[in-house]
C-alpha cells in the first residue's frame, strides 16, 4: 500500500481543481455533505480497484455518488447499532445523575465500560465494514455489507492487509489533524481538507481492495 499515492492521486487529474471544488462544496451541506463524502470515498475505492488512471470522480457522477453514500451511511448506522444500548444508558444516567457520589460512580463505571466495549467492538466492525465497502464497490449490492459471516472470514483471511490499512488510516488521520489548524484559518480550507481526507481514505481502501477482493 502506498500512502503517498493516496495523498497525491487527485493532482494527476487535469480537472482536479474543479472536482475538488465540487466535492468540497458538497461537504458544506448538512446531512447531504456526510452522505456525499461517503459516496466519494466509495467511488474512489471502486475506481482504484478497477485500475482507473483517474480515480477522482467528476460532477457527472454525482447521482451514483449519492446512491453510494446512502448505502454506505446505512451500513455505518447498522454497524453502530450494537453500541446503541450503552449510549442510551449513558444518556439516561447523565440525565438522572444528581451529583451524589453513588450517581457519579455509576455514571463513571458505565462510561468506562462503554468506552472499552466500543474499542473492542469498533476494530473488527470497521474491518468488516471496509471489506463490505470493497465488495459493494464491485457489485453495487447493499447485501454485501450484511453478509457478516462471509465478511468475518474475509477479515480473518486478510488480516495483514487490513492491519496495514488500519495503520495507514491512523497515519492519514494524524497528518490531517496536524494540518487542520492551518485549514481553519481560511475557513473554507477545513471543508477542502475534510473532502480530501475522505478521498484519500477511499484510495487506501481501494488499494487494500485490490489485494483482498478477487471477483464478485
Amino acid at each position: 500500500m502506498d500512502l503517498v499515492r493516496a495523498l497525491k492521486f487527485p493532482l494527476d487529474d487535469e480537472d482536479w481543481p474543479v472536482k475538488i471544488a465540487v466535492g468540497s462544496l458538497v461537504t458544506l451541506i448538512p446531512v447531504i455533505g456526510w452522505i456525499g463524502s461517503l459516496g466519494y470515498q466509495i467511488a474512489v475505492a471502486r475506481n482504484v480497484m478497477r485500475g482507473s488512471a483517474r480515480p477522482l470522480p467528476g460532477s457527472d457522477e454525482l447521482g451514483q455518488i449519492f446512491t453510494d453514500g446512502v448505502m454506505a451511511g446505512l451500513a455505518g448506522l447498522l454497524y453502530a447499532l450494537p453500541m446503541a444500548p450503552f449510549w442510551c444508558l449513558m444518556a439516561l444516567l447523565s440525565g438522572i445523575a444528581d451529583g451524589s457520589s453513588a450517581g457519579d460512580f455509576a455514571l463513571a463505571c458505565v462510561s468506562v465500560l462503554s468506552v472499552l466495549l466500543s474499542i473492542f467492538y469498533a476494530i473488527p466492525a470497521v474491518a468488516m465494514y471496509w471489506v463490505g465497502a470493497m465488495r459493494y464497490s464491485q457489485t453495487g449490492n447493499f447485501s454485501e455489507f450484511t453478509q457478516f459471516g462471509a465478511l468475518w472470514r474475509e477479515v480473518r483471511a486478510n488480516l495483514g492487509t487490513l492491519v496495514s490499512l488500519f495503520l495507514y488510516y491512523l497515519l492519514l488521520s494524524l497528518i490531517f489533524a496536524v494540518v487542520s489548524p492551518l485549514a481553519l484559518i481560511t475557513c473554507v480550507g477545513i471543508f477542502v481538507l475534510a473532502f480530501y481526507s475522505q478521498i484519500a481514505t477511499g484510495h487506501l481502501i481501494g488499494q487494500a481492495g485490490r489485494q483482498i477482493v478477487r471477483s464478485y
